[in-house]
């Protein structure tokens, strides 16, 4: 399914803090990113940025991002009024997807190399699907 977009007046912002990653024996990753929900004209929308994005009730977004179970979940955000464009960056799931590609080709005698593919495969096709929705507000 393809990206859309979706323009309107913004309400009924809530925020909440997202953090995500792992801590083990030898450290670990932890990052800490900000989940958005909220209304345009009337659609209920959901969106997760790396940054925290500077929008306020009452004004005009554009947003790139598909509608899954009647909730428009975005990928990228403009803000009309400021111009300034929130995504998160594509460059770094191209390489992590890139590399587990590369590393799955040699292991696939070991049948282990089929779910660093599978899994390199799909970060680069999200990887992709971010590119796309910042190239959709871009204009």
């Amino acid at each position: 399914m393809s990206l859309t977009t979706l323009s309107g007046v913004v309400s009924g912002i809530r925020h909440a803090p997202v953090t995500e990653g792992h801590i083990g024996k030898n450290g670990g990753s932890v990052r800490t990113g900000h989940a958005l929900a909220f209304r345009v004209d009337d659609r209920s929308v959901q969106i997760k940025l790396p940054a925290m994005p500077d929008v306020q009730d009452g004004e005009t977004v554009t947003l790139a991002g598909r509608i899954k179970n009647g909730t428009f979940h975005a990928l990228a955000m403009r803000n009309d009024r400021t111009r300034a464009v929130y995504a998160t960056p594509a460059m770094p799931g191209y390489i992590m997807g890139g590399l587990m590609t590369a590393v799955g080709f040699p292991l696939l005698f070991i049948i282990v190399g089929v779910f660093f593919i599978g899994f390199g495969g799909y970060t680069l096709f999200q990887a992709h699907n971010y590119a796309q929705a910042a190239k959709l507000l871009a204009a």
